[in-house]
């Protein structure tokens, strides 16, 4: 994953390099390697103290904002010394971009925002508090017998959730050759208190998230409504597993899913469809589902991959989702600076998911949101993903 600050005037990498030596989780990513482990082949990550800094690579390009594609393509593999890098792009203009990339395994989309928070702290010559909450805390013991019997009840939900027949944007045998491309949809913040003043009339009580799932999966819909293969769609959507106003951890993936199905008797309208998200997710807190899942992917931590697979006789396969979906809420809102320098702008570039090969990610910043769209061109040709573009517009500013 990547997030990307627009800064104006001088990039200061004296002061980002600073910044970043002065860093014990920056330090930390830069120096573990993935082992596999003895014991059942449990993989663990081992500090190894190289003495490694973050790579900082400085590019010159000619054309304003546009982020070089060898950057956009590069990975952060999991076989790597270092999980988390830095790009400085600069234009002409004295303008330029300041990107870091992680590897989302080892941080989430609520935990980049905590380390940006964290680096500013030190930018500004404060002192890290408490080395200790930027790390996870000791997983809660809990027995094998217990962790088998919520396996197996989380397994049955999604098996329900999950049932085929499902309708996807890629289908069965489908490849992503090519890489992935990017469209991003900017709103100024007239057009975004617009568009969160529709999400409450269409009956999103808790905030405009449901809302914007809601179109997103309007607009796929009618994508394959085009391709005559429309049908039930079915969505894991990110959930945060943090505490509200919690500070850490920033090391850690903690998040769970949501799980949304939508046949088409709820895709009838969007504020039908807003009105069936809401119930489900009702339903799942529940039923603790979301916790639940939560004790299954630390299961899943301890055990290899062939045990659990055989544990849950790879019920789930061929199944996959419509298409993907994340949103950053508030947390990236008033991120107006970052390590001194003044940001203008800020979006995210999410990691490039096939199966299904299209990724939804909205991004609230300085109260203008941003939609960051990537596809796969070998799934979503130029004249679909122009569509999506014009639907999912049309779609944020009717109101109910």
């Amino acid at each position: 994953m990547r997030i990307v600050f627009n800064v104006s005037g001088t990039i200061d990498r004296s002061k980002l390099e600073a910044t970043f030596a002065a860093s014990p989780v920056i330090h930390w990513l830069c120096n573990i390697q993935l082992r596999a482990g003895a014991l059942f082949g449990r993989p663990y990550w081992l500090y190894t103290d190289k003495g490694n800094d973050i790579i900082i690579q400085q590019h010159r390009h000619e054309v304003p904002n546009e982020i070089p594609a060898a950057v956009l393509q590069r990975d952060i593999p999991i076989e790597g010394e270092r999980f988390i890098e830095c790009d400085l792009i600069e234009y002409p203009g004295n303008t330029g971009l300041i990107i870091i990339s992680w590897n989302h395994i080892l941080i989430d989309g609520r935990g980049i925002g905590m380390l940006m928070h964290h680096l500013n702290e030190i930018a500004a010559g404060n002192t890290v508090s408490d080395i200790n909450s930027l790390f996870p805390a000791p997983e809660k013991a809990l027995g094998m017998l217990a962790h088998i019997r919520n396996m197996y009840k989380v397994k049955s939900f999604i098996e329900q959730s999950s049932k085929a027949p499902l309708a996807s944007v890629a289908s069965a045998g489908s490849q992503a050759i090519q890489p992935f491309k990017t469209k991003i949809i900017y709103y100024n913040e007239q057009q975004t208190a617009a568009i969160q003043e529709n999400a409450v009339k269409h009956g999103a009580r808790f905030g405009p998230n449901l809302f914007y799932i809601a179109c997103c999966s309007h607009a796929i819909n009618n994508l394959l409504k085009r391709r005559n293969k429309q049908g039930t769609l079915w969505l894991p959507v990110p959930y945060d597993g943090r505490l509200r106003g919690a500070t850490g951890p920033v090391i850690s993936n903690t998040v769970a899913f949501f799980f949304y199905r939508m046949p088409q008797e709820v895709l009838q309208s969007v504020k039908q469809t807003v009105i069936s998200l809401s119930d489900q997710m009702t339903e799942q807190i529940k039923n603790k589902r979301t916790q639940q899942y939560s004790n299954l992917l630390n299961m899943m931590r301890h055990i290899p991959v062939w045990l659990y697979y055989k544990l849950v006789n790879k019920t789930g396969e061929g199944t996959f989702t419509s298409f993907v979906y994340s949103a950053t809420g508030e947390g990236f809102n008033k991120q107006l600076s970052f390590a001194g320098h003044e940001v203008t702008g800020l979006t995210i570039y999410p990691s490039p998911t096939f199966p299904p090969g299209l990724t939804f990610s909205f991004l609230k910043f300085n109260n203008t949101l941003n939609i960051n769209i990537a596809y796969s061109p070998d799934i979503i040709d130029t004249f679909e993903i122009t569509f999506i573009e014009e639907e999912l517009k049309k779609l944020l500013d009717t109101t109910a």
